[in-house]
């Protein structure tokens, strides 16, 4: 359907599912959720509708963002598909760490080609760790967590890291990307964002997509019957795996090539939009 220019997805039935990805989709500009899109995923959620927050960001700030009520409510498919955590109707955990060889010889490279590269080392989705600094207020502000939950790069290295995330302060960093691809490309999944100013460094035998296909099997849901929403190129391989894919209006040029639909963009709703619509078609 079209609509004010926008490319709407028409429902004959509801969804097996809705995955949405969080910043630049769900949240607006200021990384905050609206009162509408709130309420249409809570009216998701009341009509037993499994909802699932497919994002690059780990559990603390995911359940900041959305809200601690919200995130009770919703699956989340974290930190690229490393970490997957069901909530009724969905069930089950799942965890795909990065080979242990592999993540240490990421840090290692990422700091020879660049020695002040900033690194964060994921590991449960609460605890992580890093080579930069803040003060307590400041990563509590930015991270939603505390000192305790903070260790040094090497500390982390032990404990069957799940992702790496790196930058250089909003530098381009595709030369990074290019390297690690180059020696790692084979058992590690390298994922830009922010305008190729952010790494996230998987598995290579996890996605967005993987995790949630896994969390799905629990209601027998398949991708093909899931609504999903994307804006940016960690997002392609959700919305290239679900049956009806929808770009906002905000999207990179490489998710408007693989999405059938577009809605508005992340700060006009534009993920309520399309949950009104169809909440309206019923069973």
């Amino acid at each position: 359907m079209e609509e004010k220019g926008l490319r709407l997805p028409s429902f004959n039935k509801i969804p097996g599912a809705v995955a949405i990805d969080l910043d630049g989709t769900l949240l607006n500009r200021q990384t905050q959720l609206s009162k509408r899109n709130l309420a249409a995923i809570e009216a998701c959620v009341a009509r037993g509708i499994p909802v699932v927050i497919a994002t690059s960001r780990p559990a603390r700030t995911t359940r900041r963002a959305l809200g601690y009520s919200l995130a009770d409510k919703c699956s989340l498919v974290i930190m690229n598909g490393a970490l997957a955590l069901g909530v009724p109707p969905l069930s089950g955990v799942f965890r795909e760490p990065l080979p242990p060889d592999v993540a240490r010889g990421t840090i290692n490279l990422l700091m020879d080609l660049e020695p002040e590269v900033r690194l964060t080392i994921e590991l449960d989705g609460w605890e992580f760790g890093r080579n930069w600094h803040s003060s307590p207020e400041e990563l509590w502000q930015y991270n939603a967590a505390t000192p305790d939950m903070v260790m040094t790069l090497e500390e982390a290295l032990e404990r069957n890291p799940a992702k790496i995330a790196a930058s250089r302060m909003g530098k381009d960093v595709s030369d990074l990307a290019d390297a690690v691809l180059q020696r790692f490309g084979g058992t590690a999944s390298v994922l830009s964002a922010n305008d190729m100013t952010f790494l996230n460094i998987v598995s290579a035998r996890t996605s967005k997509s993987e995790a949630l296909r896994i969390l799905l099997q629990s209601c027998d849901i398949l991708l093909e019957d899931v609504l999903a929403f994307g804006d940016d190129v960690p997002d392609l391989d959700l919305l290239e795996a679900c049956g009806i894919p929808v770009a906002m209006a905000n999207c990179v040029p490489e998710v408007r090539a693989v999405t059938s639909y577009t809605t508005a963009s992340n700060d006009e709703d534009g993920v309520a939009i399309v949950l009104e619509k169809m909440l309206a078609t019923g069973w």
